[in-house]
């Protein structure tokens, strides 16, 4: 039997540089020597209605991104903050959801798993240059603090002179240098956030020193940026099974048969207290107008200590008998039932530590000369991820009588309350066992680059732009995990060397549809501060667990790349048409190693070493068309060629494997195992990488219709399509006896196609009071087809609505209403995405892989600003206005479903100052 799951992305995308630091880039909103000159976006045109206008805070963020959309090269949106540590949202990930075409999930008291136009796998740099976080190909957006950003640039189609990377395109992280600025800076911010279900406030602030001189070996520049962010959250989760029993005369005597319902339900709370350290330098030398020299250093933190209580209510057993049933009307759905002889409840209480450091520092010169300009970087990369997990698992002393609630009239989704147990009774909970994990991951590269770029006078062919780049990059896993199993000892929680047994933080605060809010549990310090004690009362060796040899690789990737680009541009009457023609070729060179797990008959176990080498060329062409109708209407054609690179950790060879199952007493897998139920939960389970995984690839079109009819105003509309080959699924193989094997494959093909618009204006019209012209309004959506060709042997599992492309909504939009005066602004933003598939899967009763859908959801921000003095601004802030859930369901073979998960995630209210001298 193979089960199969298909959800979030296994393979990112290797790194794209920003057209702005490369060779023959102009800075946005500048003239570009090798292209017809169009009006300056950023200056006074026909659209503006004169010097009454005031050019500050969101409206000139807005002129700077029309800017950078308008004159690039490639199809560009972006999100600038003109005013230092003014990005438009609080954390830089949830900026990103303002863009058409990108969506993200949310979660962790923040946003993150971004996609562009559908698709996951794209690649991030920070000013151009390749950054990623321990052994992955991209670094989250959440990791670079709001207030040290100057610009998001999201690049949706692809040219020569970027670093080959993600399918999907490319986000790059713009900081500030100390030339962006006149003289000496001095700016920074400080704000409180308090997240409304953990009660917790945390700071959060940043400090920007720039300077610049002129000496006499010329002008010098020096700016050093430090940060602070900090979320403490709490999310809550009503959720139930994914397997769906059925009544009959044994488990619900005088209940109609054949009913349906989940064989289990649950309430997780999950507590994060996270922060993020960040430091940037960067100096800048121009000891002649021709050259300049710079060096820059980036360290990235990233710290959690989370708490995680999760409590398991089954509704299965031999002795389980299910009475005053009642189903939801007109269906065989079971709606509520009194639960009596199930197994006994059980969970776990965890704490988590999770560290991150990251540097990355490097040097380059860029020279020009007349038409010629050479520029050269070189840089070095350093990444490790730490993460130390330890759950001390518990179990109630005997399985009590519950009423439960399979949808609850608000929210839908699960609801249990215990009729004769209390479980905010410490005595009410023993030991069950104790579980701990460590996991080391680590990342480093060099990379180099050389770029040309030469200004041609051969009529229509306007610059010519050739480069080379090497990247060696090596990356390291390390993994250990122990478990014991105490439960029939029948130890009481409370005796658990230095218990502090409690009734926690309630959570679900937005309503009272969960009656379960709070139960006894450990609280994370008495584990976290008692581990030693812990260990060896459960018999486990001292110190950290060993690290599992097949569990463990050590990858080295190197690439070899050359391009080359023409860029083109004629009168065509009163039309002006320009564009480029490319090619950028990547040679790649793999190998990665480590150790497989082997046990002969007599059951001892050896772990041989394994390795797998790799080597493959890329080649992909560009071709893109830009026809200027007039100053304000253009029309953008492209077609791209782009690819990604699996993770190292699909690529590798090892299978390892997970921990037995254990059963609790009175389980009745414990009296007959062979029960194809029992038979399913007895697999082991693993996991293995796959050496002979392919790129992802992706024939990408775009066409693009832009009016800029002022400067701060436009409407432009879009239609794209990715034909795309080659997206990794994790399929649950069951074909060797007693195990559970997930691999990751290659899939078909896939076609992601869909249109955008977008519209963008203040009300800069005479005649209106200037309080009038203070408003403004930020429209886009986005419509996105997508469909996946599976293979073939799990084609005959999905039905029609089941191949849509998991993550993908075919609908999102954003409405953003701005009010912008000189002491006060205001912003209220609302983003919505429809349904779509988180990921499918295929359950031991349910020979059809169904989707788990997250329903559509919108979610309303505020922010505003009063300037009382010219330098110092507040600030206020709310996220997630509506408090509104994330909800999902599944649906099981009848065709009919359940709600899966409710999540309640975070309000967040944020209170501070921002100056600037």
């Amino acid at each position: 039997m193979t089960a199969l799951l298909i959800g979030a992305p296994l393979a990112h995308a290797q790194d794209v540089r920003s057209p702005v630091a490369g060779a023959g880039a102009t800075e946005a909103g500048t003239s570009d020597p090798g292209q017809p000159q169009l009006t300056d976006p950023a200056q006074p045109d026909e659209g503006a209605t004169g010097d009454d206008i005031v050019v500050s805070g969101l409206r000139r963020s807005l002129e700077s991104a029309q800017a950078i959309k308008r004159t690039s090269d490639g199809i560009v949106d972006a999100i600038v903050a003109q005013d230092i540590g003014k990005l438009p949202d609080t954390f830089a990930s949830s900026a990103l959801q303002r863009v058409a075409g990108v969506a993200v999930t949310r979660g962790g008291g923040e946003s993150a798993g971004v996609t562009v136009r559908g698709l996951p796998d794209l690649t991030t740099t920070y000013n151009g240059r390749q950054i990623f976080t321990a052994e992955g190909r991209y670094v989250q957006i959440q990791d670079f603090p709001a207030g040290t950003v100057a610009a998001l640039e999201v690049y949706k189609s692809g040219l020569a002179d970027q670093v080959e990377g993600g399918i999907a395109g490319a986000i790059n992280v713009r900081g500030r240098r100390p030339f962006d600025f006149d003289g000496f800076e001095l700016s920074g911010s400080l704000n409180g956030v308090l997240s409304q279900q953990s009660e917790k406030i945390v700071p959060n602030g940043n400090l920007l020193i720039s300077d610049r001189w002129d000496t006499g070996i010329g002008e010098m520049g020096l700016l050093l940026n430090a940060s602070y962010v900090g979320v403490n959250f709490l999310d809550s989760t009503r959720e139930q099974s994914l397997v769906i029993a059925t009544t009959d005369g044994t488990n619900a005597p005088g209940a109609q048969a054949g009913l349906r319902y989940p064989d289990a339900q649950g309430n997780f709370l999950g507590y994060g207290n996270r922060y993020r350290p960040s430091v940037n330098a960067a100096f800048q030398w121009r000891p002649t107008p021709e050259l300049e020299i710079y060096a820059d250093g980036l360290y990235q933190g990233f710290r959690s200590k989370d708490y995680n209580r999760w409590m398991f209510v089954p509704i299965f057993g031999d002795g389980v008998r299910l009475s005053d049933v009642t189903t939801i009307s007109g269906t065989d759905k079971v709606a509520t039932a009194t639960v009596s002889g199930a197994v006994r409840p059980e969970g776990y209480t965890g704490s988590f530590n999770g560290k991150t450091d990251t540097y990355q520092g490097g040097i380059g010169a860029t020279w020009k000369k007349d038409r010629l300009q050479v520029s050269a970087d070189v840089a070095y990369t350093d990444s490790t991820y730490t993460a130390n997990l330890v759950n001390v698992d518990y179990a109630a002393t005997r399985s009590p009588v519950r009423t439960v609630a399979f949808e609850a009239s608000r929210d839908g989704g699960p609801t249990q309350t215990f009729v004769d147990f209390d479980i905010t009774d410490p005595a009410s909970f023993i030991s069950r066992g104790l579980y701990q994990e460590l996991t080391v991951v680590s990342g480093k590269d060099w990379q180099a680059r050389t770029d040309l770029s030469y200004d041609l006078d051969l009529g229509f062919l306007k610059r010519l732009q050739v480069g080379v780049r090497y990247a060696d990059r090596d990356a390291a896993r390390d993994f250990g995990n122990l478990y014991v199993n105490n439960e029939p000892a029948g130890i009481p929680l409370t005796a658990l060397p230095g218990a502090d047994v409690r009734t926690s933080l309630p959570g679900f605060t937005y309503n009272d549809v969960q009656r379960n809010k709070a139960y006894a549990a450990l609280t994370r310090d008495s584990i976290r501060d008692n581990l030693v004690g812990l260990r060896s009362f459960y018999g486990l060796p001292a110190g950290t667990p060993p690290f599992n040899p097949p569990d463990n690789f050590r990858a080295n990737e190197k690439s070899y790349a050359a391009y080359g680009q023409i860029k083109y541009g004629f009168d065509l009457g009163s039309m002006i048409v320009d564009g480029l023609v490319g090619l950028r070729a990547i040679k790649t060179k793999t190998r990665i190693s480590g150790f497989s797990r082997v046990e002969d008959t007599g059951g001892a176990v050896t772990f041989p070493p394994i390795a797998a080498n790799n080597e493959y060329t890329d080649y992909l062409p560009n071709v893109s068309g830009r026809f200027a109708f007039t100053d304000k209407l253009q029309l953008r054609l492209a077609y791209t060629q782009t690819r990604t690179r699996p993770n190292f950790f699909d690529l590798r060879p090892n299978t390892s494997l997970g921990q037995p199952v254990v059963l609790a007493p009175g389980d009745p897998c414990l009296t007959d195992p062979t029960t194809e139920v029992c038979v399913e939960r007895l697999r082991r389970g693993g996991s293995a990488g796959n050496p002979d995984l392919k790129p992802l690839t992706s024939n990408n079109y775009d066409a693009s219709l832009e009016y800029y009819f002022s400067r701060t105003g436009s409407f432009t509309a879009a239609i794209f399509r990715h034909d795309a080959e080659g997206f990794l699924a994790t399929v649950d193989d069951r074909s060797a006896p007693g195990l559970r094997i997930a691999r990751p494959v290659n899939l078909g093909q896939t076609r992601l196609q869909g249109a955008e618009v977008q519209f963008t204006t203040f009300l800069d019209i005479d005649g209106l009071p200037d309080w009038a012209k203070a408003f403004g309004v930020q429209a886009n959506g986005t419509f996105i087809d997508a469909k996946g060709d599976l293979q073939p042997n799990f084609a005959a599992t999905l039905n029609n609505e089941q191949q849509a492309f998991p993550g993908v909504s075919k609908w999102a939009y954003n409405v953003v209403a701005l009010y912008e005066r000189p002491q006060f602004s205001a912003r209220l933003a609302y983003n919505y995405r429809s349904k779509f598939v988180q990921f499918y899967s295929l359950e031991a009763l349910d020979p059809t892989a169904h989707a788990v859908i997250e329903k559509g959801r919108g979610q309303l921000d505020l922010s505003t600003s009063v300037t009382p003095l010219p330098n110092v601004t507040l600030a206020f802030d709310i996220v997630n206005l509506l408090g509104n859930p994330l909800q999902r369901y599944r649906q099981f073979d009848t065709g009919d479903s359940f709600t899966r998960q409710v999540l309640y995630i975070e309000r967040a209210y944020s209170l501070g100052v921002r100056f600037r001298f």
